[in-house]
């Protein structure tokens, strides 16, 4: 038995080109087959052992590449502080836990992540029936716009470093490649969260859309009532002129004889002319001669409506409201609906969220803070010497930044989206000016104010622009203090170096002094003696 089409396409079928990039890298482990036939997420046996297996061979390949080129470390420590050393020891790694966080939550969330893309879709269809359309096709466009971009960054900051800061003439400096495989991991990862966020910001926008549709219709429906009553009333003024002009003479008894020879008109019923009711029907003196016979006269045409349209204007939804309840109500649970998804997301996607900031946090200030000990001729860690060539390190910063920040506003902009639905509804009840339709928004905006949605790195702080500003505040901060500490540690070292001198040299002219002293002390005796009797 064939099953029935569905209403609207799934989401998923716009995640195509992304899917099969992150199943061959080991984004995700989701059966390949079953989203070819169905255009769904299910689990797989097997994905879930080729996944295990990739992040084992990238964790063997990172150590090693981090061994290989360990030679400016193993000596870091000696010829730098402290603190250098332990910054680039612990940054060194936290690539690789970012990456390994973002793999393991992907395993683990593998069912749920398929019936989130079911539950839009069965949105999508409740969307449908009440006419409120969403296009899924600006969805596909902007993946290949970001895969087109995280391609550019990730080769252009691997070949730059690979050529300019690597000795590509061993063949271990191809291990350098595996430096770029952890972002690029995260990357993918983070696309998956943006785009499916941007999908639900897309259908709050037109849950919102459909509201103020409403309104607009209902304020073009009031304007042509109020031109309709316009015209009716224009109407009657001209049918009271008409009228006037067309009221028959009033009667003149001085023409009582006119009346008699004109035809024996009887003049006793035309004298209560003055009557409205009897003067209704005027004596017709031109269609009859003087000698009593009719005049024939030309007919008067009547006009004719060329165009016989009656002005009928579309009746608002918000004109009646026991109409519009049921599709009002119906928004409302739709938003409900997406208000939990995105709860959904939040939860899936919650720790690969707190990495990522983590590590955009820690990595934009160790890049810059790194940037200044070039500088400065100071050694830094081998995995991050892209930060002795400034442009380099620019490319760095705006990839790594990026990423946190289209995260941050889009996940602002939508739960700004979901929260101006109940500010759409209010004009609804405004518009309507309506007693029963202000009693019906009144209680359905007391579910919106109950179902908003935020997003947030695991309850620790919310992803909105308030902690852009306190993140960027944070960087320059400690920037300023790892610097201060870094010129503390180098003054030290200076004065440390600089007394060790002066004790080198103190100790060579004393020995120098002493050496003095006993060839003087040798010189004495041997005159002594020289110059001495021996008495026997």
């Amino acid at each position: 038995m064939s099953q029935p089409s569905p209403l609207v396409q799934p989401l998923l079928l716009q995640f195509q080109q992304l899917f099969f990039i992150s199943k061959l890298v080991g984004v995700l482990p989701q059966d390949l087959d079953k989203f070819r036939q169905k255009n769904a997420l299910e689990k797989s046996r097997n994905g879930m052992f080729y996944m295990l297996g990739i992040l084992s061979i990238y964790v063997i390949l990172y150590n090693l590449l981090i061994y290989s080129f360990g030679e400016e470390d193993r000596n870091l420590k000696a010829s730098q502080s402290t603190l250098t050393f332990v910054i680039g020891l612990f940054l060194t790694y936290i690539g690789l836990i970012m990456m390994a966080t973002d793999q393991l939550t992907a395993l683990f969330n593998q069912g749920k992540l398929g019936e989130i893309y079911e539950r839009i879709r069965l949105v999508d269809e409740r969307l449908y029936r009440e006419q409120c359309l969403v296009d899924n096709f600006c969805i596909a466009r902007r993946i290949r716009i970001m895969l087109i971009m995280t391609f550019i960054f990730e080769i252009s900051i691997l070949i730059a470093t690979y050529i300019t800061l690597v000795d590509y003439t061993e063949w271990l400096s191809l291990l350098w490649i595996v430096s770029a495989v952890p972002t690029f991991i995260n990357t993918l990862d983070k696309i998956w969260f943006a785009v499916s966020l941007y999908a639900l910001k897309e259908r709050f926008e037109a849950i919102n859309a459909t509201l103020d549709d409403l309104v607009v219709e209902h304020e073009r429906y009031k304007a042509w009532l109020a031109a309709d009553d316009d015209s009716a009333a224009l109407g009657n003024r001209t049918r009271t002129v008409d009228s006037n002009e067309s009221q028959p003479p009033q009667y003149d008894s001085n023409l009582e004889y006119l009346y008699k020879e004109l035809g024996g008109i009887d003049v006793g019923s035309l004298r209560g002319s003055g009557s409205k009711h009897r003067n209704k029907v005027a004596p017709i003196a031109h269609s009859l001669n003087s000698f009593g016979g009719t005049v024939p006269t030309a007919l008067k045409p009547q006009q004719v409506n060329a165009n016989p349209i009656i002005n009928v204007g579309q009746e608002s939804e918000l004109s009646n409201a026991t109409k519009v309840e049921e599709k009002l109500n119906n928004l409302c649970q739709v938003h409900d609906e997406i208000c939990e998804i995105g709860k959904a997301m939040n939860g899936l996607w919650s720790y690969p969220i707190l990495s990522l900031m983590a590590y955009g946090f820690l990595i934009f200030t160790a890049q810059l803070y790194f940037l200044y000990c070039a500088t400065q001729s100071q050694s830094i860690p081998s995995l991050f010497r892209s930060a002795k060539n400034p442009f380099i390190t620019v490319i760095v910063l705006v990839y790594t930044s990026g990423k946190c920040i289209y995260l941050i506003y889009l996940s602002w902009k939508t739960s700004l989206a979901s929260k101006r639905t109940g500010i759409s509804l209010h004009k609804c009840g405004v518009v309507a000016d309506d007693n029963l339709l202000y009693e019906i928004v009144n209680h359905l905006s007391l579910k919106l104010l109950n179902h908003s949605v935020d997003f947030s790195a695991c309850g620790f702080f919310t992803l909105d622009m308030e902690t852009l500003y306190g993140v960027s505040g944070g960087i320059t901060s400690y920037l300023i203090i790892l610097i201060q500490f870094n010129l503390a540690a180098q003054q030290a070292k200076d004065a440390i170096q600089s007394l060790n001198s002066f004790n080198d040299t103190a100790g060579f002219v004393g020995a120098a002094t002493e050496m003095d002293n006993v060839s003087s002390t040798f010189y004495y005796l041997m005159t002594t003696t020289k110059m001495t009797p021996i008495n026997y």
